[in-house]
């Protein structure tokens, strides 16, 4: 595969847990993407992976999974390993690479950055806290303390850069004296050594706030602000009487921050493990920004518990829910500025794909509409000469919900039952007996069904062919992909359909092309289980075109106009078994009486035309007045946001949900046909 990339999820910082079938699942941690090929080295991948997660090259181990494997992890050591990686992952667009943190007894950071964006470096020496070490702790504080009063009142950034110079001078950071270290979650455990004493300097008073904060984290406890603007920060330990403070304040002509004053030294037990005090959403949202990109269903209840686990910080649901939009907001732009590119958007898609059509309307106030959908307008305009067929489920819901009466579950169940027998009687006698018997139960319920357009949903009125189609449930794939994609802005969410019809188009086609059948295999299968049941039936021959047909009931069939007594030819396209034991007695072939449209040949030609890809999305800056005056305006809908927590489950009726027998001869729900009391 050379030449050609693969991307690299690389995550660090949770745990593996194992299954009951002895697989293994990786939980919480932080993940970062790269993308690679075949000629890139170890050395310079394990480099940059020290990098993506702030750690040391020499303290880290690559692993991952073989494709299919996921009870084995591989370790990844050389150019060899790293390079069959790659080979073995060669069919997918990623892979999973795990970076594992060997425990360190003295960590040596004097290879990291104490900011990135002033580069500042200072030596510094970890030491481990025990019993034995509590004097050199004291040592060092009592410096600590004298240099501190020596800084106190140096304002000039040469000075400061002078006192940092000496070695002598910087300030030992220790971790956090507590009894429960086990406490710090893995996540923040990067964060141990971000701030790095007195002399360290930040772009701005943000970044000094930000690196604070995932140091408070990391080491479990909360402060609070005694001085907080824009040119100087005073912190103290929330704790009462807990000497742990620090001071930092802008170095005279410039922008910088530096840590003036700091007491590392804790006494308290810290109080940040069990609130979500230290997290705000700006925080959150950096911390799940690159696990958005990854997962963009990524559900708040998750986030909660991933922040648990990694940072030791119990979140609440509107935490992670707001910390959650912020993400989304700074990924994908802004959602305002997204139905201005509409009128764009929809421009590039018809100049992308000749033929299609993208129409958006609005409102008065120029505020958005709808774009596409409208279908009882459109069908007749577009579709000329053909007939709009209501859903079935769709109608069944609007009923429940419409009726305004008290009935019980089960009354709903046999108002149900006799909608759908009546949708699909296949005569009008039989469609009047079921709507007769909803009559019996609700007059409002009857009234609604013969004022809902019959002709549009029942069978044995319904002018087109619906080849059995009832409802819409063919779409749910459909439907399934624009709910996934509802928290999306506009464009992207027509670009994320537009993308998956593409692959569904594709997918089709060359799946379609390895059929050795004439017909489907879908309706291979249904025209062999209808040719099974003709040996029961008996044909009464004749010299003309119409033949009857005797089995339990008596049908007439006409093979000339394909059609059968029983509706059954007319309504699904394939003979039925009537008319299979007429072909059958005139040595015909059952293929040449079925619908085109279930040829192989016919679903070929249906995704044999491809949707061309679109490039960026990007509206053009306006280079004259004239452009300007043409610009359409799309603002977002007057949407209110409900109280309470926001809601992402479908609506439907329960009494829809559960699958119930149908009835092979009546079509009708909760019976089948030896039970069934239509009479034939």
């Amino acid at each position: 595969m050379a030449g050609e990339k693969i991307i690299v999820i690389c995550q660090s910082g949770g745990e593996f847990v194992t299954g009951k079938d002895g697989t293994l699942c990786y939980k919480g941690g932080d993940a970062h993407a790269m993308d690679i090929d075949d000629q890139i080295k170890y050395n310079y991948f394990k480099t940059e992976v020290a990098e993506m997660f702030n750690c040391s090259v020499d303290s880290m181990t690559i692993k991952y999974f073989l494709p299919g494997n996921k009870k084995t992890l591989i370790t990844i050591s050389n150019d060899k390993d790293l390079n069959r990686m790659i080979k073995f992952h060669g069919d997918s667009a990623t892979a999973d690479v795990y970076v594992i943190m060997e425990e360190a007894v003295a960590a040596d950071v004097s290879n990291m950055p104490a900011s990135r964006s002033s580069r500042t470096t200072l030596s510094e020496t970890v030491v481990p806290i025990d019993a034995a070490a509590l004097d050199v702790v004291n040592d060092v504080m009592g410096d600590t303390a004298q240099r501190d009063l020596a800084l106190d009142g140096v304002d000039d950034a040469n000075q400061i850069e002078a006192s940092i110079g000496i070695p002598i001078a910087a300030t030992p950071i220790f971790p956090l004296l507590t009894h429960n270290d086990d406490r710090n979650a893995k996540g923040a455990q990067q964060w141990q050594n971000t701030i790095t004493g007195v002399g360290q300097r930040f772009s701005g008073v943000h970044e000094f706030r930000e690196t604070l904060r995932k140091y408070a984290i990391a080491h479990q406890f909360a402060f609070r602000y005694k001085k907080n603007d824009s040119h100087r920060v005073t912190v103290k330990c929330k704790a009462e009487d807990c000497p742990w403070r620090i001071h930092a304040s802008r170095l005279s002509t410039t922008q910088l921050i530096c840590i003036k004053k700091m007491n590392p030294v804790h006494t308290c037990e810290g109080a940040v493990a069990t609130t979500g005090h230290q997290a705000t959403r700006s925080w959150v949202a950096s911390i799940i920004k690159e696990k958005l990109k990854v997962f963009p269903n990524y559900k708040p209840k998750d986030i909660v518990n991933d922040i648990k686990q990694e940072y030791g910080i119990q979140l609440n649901y509107f935490q992670a829910w707001r910390g959650k939009e912020i993400a989304k907001e700074q990924l994908q732009g802004s959602y305002k500025e997204a139905y201005s590119q509409l009128p764009f958007f929809c421009e590039r898609i018809m100049e992308t794909n000749p033929g299609s059509l993208a129409n958006f309307t609005t409102k008065e106030d120029c505020s958005f509409h709808r774009l596409f959908k409208g279908l009882k307008e459109s069908i007749a305009e577009i579709f000329k000469g053909s007939f709009h067929g209501y859903c079935l489920r769709y109608l069944t819901e609007q009923l429940l919900r419409d009726l305004k009466g008290q009935f019980s579950h089960e009354v709903k169940h046999l108002m149900v039952e006799d909608f759908f027998a009546a949708a699909y009687a296949s005569k009008p006698e039989s469609f009047q007996r079921s709507v007769e018997s909803i009559k019996s139960i609700s007059l409002e319920a009857y009234n609604w069904i013969i004022q809902s357009d019959p002709q549009n949903w029942a069978n044995a009125f319904f002018q087109g062919a619906r080849y059995n189609h009832m409802s819409s449930n063919f779409g749910e794939l459909f439907y399934s992909w624009a709910s996934d994609a509802t928290e999306l802005p506009i464009t992207q969410m027509v670009d994320v359909l537009r993308g998956k019809i593409m692959e569904l188009i594709y997918t089709r086609r060359t799946e379609s092309n390895q059929w050795m059948t004439r017909l489907t295999p879908s309706m291979e299968e249904k025209l062999e289980k209808e040719s099974q049941k003709v040996r029961g039936l008996h044909v009464l021959l004749s010299a003309g075109s119409t033949f009857e047909v005797r089995g339990d009931s008596i049908e007439i069939v006409n093979i000339d106009h394909w059609d059968c007594s029983c509706k059954g030819w007319q309504l699904t396209g394939l003979p039925c078994c009537h008319a299979s034991a007429v072909i059958s007695c005139l040595a015909q072939s059952p293929y040449d009486y079925c619908s085109r449209y279930y040829t192989t040949e016919s679903y070929r030609l249906a995704y044999s035309e491809s949707i061309h890809p679109m490039p960026n999305v990007e509206m053009p800056l306006m280079q004259d007045s004239s452009q300007t005056a043409v610009t359409v305006t799309v603002t977002p809908p007057p949407t209110r946001r409900p109280p309470g927590r926001p809601t992402t489950k479908k609506q439907g009726s329960q009494d829809m949900s559960k699958r119930q027998l149908q009835c092979s001869r009546c079509k009708g729900l909760g019976h089948n046909k030896s039970t069934c009391k239509e009479q034939v």
